[in-house]
């Protein structure tokens, strides 16, 4: 194949002289569907945002801060807490929880009232209370593959809010109720080249992802990224595996995104490495006991055995834990009967 004759600097040169922006995703008015039709895009072909579906749903009509207080008010509910700044990273690994009633967090997340120091990132999932209320007011669609109900939820959040770089091994559809927030989208294989200056704890999801917006990135070398704005009554479908950030724009934003298996897979090496099973049990869970990390760490050996000394060394300094690391892989280690 021919060359342009620019080389890499000039490529990135030419993009950068041009002021290149990438794509919004794929605006239709269908919904995917396994093996696709004449009318309906293939499913996991490449993101979608979709038009014209969600619109009459009850919930993107009708829920407000007034309703949702009339219905839920006194239901306990424990958001997540982000700081104040303008982009407040949302990664439940690092963030606290507090307590209140799902009134008092309306309060907060649509302005009316402070209720803490910081904003909130509320979930409502389907093994929460309260859930089967909202429940009733969308729908869940037919796109031809198996729906993963217990992975819904309603979020609810607030201008800044960020849910950082990371990847799905679902197809993810996220229905934009109320407000507005941006997407970028990074194709699969790029993910090893997106991460390549990452530090480790960044790579294992231990600490948020480098933003991937162009703004923040205006010397990627990466070849396929979407970007763009999903608005209220819009769906946006991500493919499995694609890394994508989302940053809510609007102050009273609510969202939900609804998951179905996939057959797909790859390997990306040190990223899909992170989303694996029992590591993401250990860095999605807040635990400083060393004995219980040890356990986890033991149970995947087989799985982990190449990258072990990394993770662990992040997974130490990530958790400011009073241990040295060699050490504590010394532990993992000892009497496991693995080969080495």
């Amino acid at each position: 194949m021919a060359g342009d004759g620019l080389g890499r600097s000039g490529r990135r040169r030419r993009r950068e002289d041009d002021a290149l922006t990438s794509p919004e995703a794929t605006r239709v008015d269908a919904l995917p569907l396994r093996g696709g039709t004449a009318n309906r895009p293939m499913i996991g072909a490449a993101p979608l945002l979709i038009t014209g579906v969600a619109t009459n749903w009850a919930c993107c009509g009708t829920w407000d801060r007034a309703s949702l207080t009339r219905r839920l008010g006194e239901l306990d509910v424990a958001p997540f807490i982000t700081g104040n700044g303008p982009r407040n990273t949302v990664l439940k690994q690092v963030n606290a929880t507090k307590s209140m009633t799902f009134g008092q967090a309306l309060a907060h997340l649509f302005g009316v009232q402070r209720i803490v120091d910081g904003s909130l990132y509320l979930r409502i999932g389907a093994e929460s209370p309260g859930f089967d209320e909202l429940a009733q007011d969308f729908v869940v669609p037919d796109v031809g593959v198996e729906y993963e109900a217990a992975a819904t939820g309603v979020w609810f959040s607030q201008t800044g809010n960020v849910t950082p770089a990371h990847h799905d091994w679902w197809h993810s559809f996220l229905i934009q109720v109320r407000g507005s927030k941006r997407y970028t989208l990074i194709h699969p294989l790029d993910a090893v080249s997106v991460q390549q200056n990452w530090q480790a704890s960044e790579r294992f999801d231990l600490s948020p992802a480098p933003e991937l917006s162009t703004a923040a990135t205006p010397d990627w070398d990466g070849e396929v990224r979407y970007e763009g704005i999903l608005s209220a009554g819009e769906i946006l479908y991500i493919p499995p595996f694609w890394l994508h950030e989302v940053e809510t724009l609007t102050e009273g934003n609510i969202s939900i995104p609804m998951r179905f298996a996939t057959t797909q897979s790859v390997a990306s090496n040190l990223h899909q490495l992170s989303q694996d099973g029992l590591l993401r049990s250990v860095t999605n869970t807040p635990t400083r006991n060393v004995a219980t990390i040890i356990n986890v760490l033991r149970r995947n050996r087989r799985v982990f055995l190449a990258r072990e000394e990394e993770f662990v060394r992040a997974l130490v300094a990530t958790r400011e834990i009073d241990v040295d690391a060699a050490r504590l892989l010394a532990d993992v280690r000892h009497g496991d009967g693995v080969d080495r």
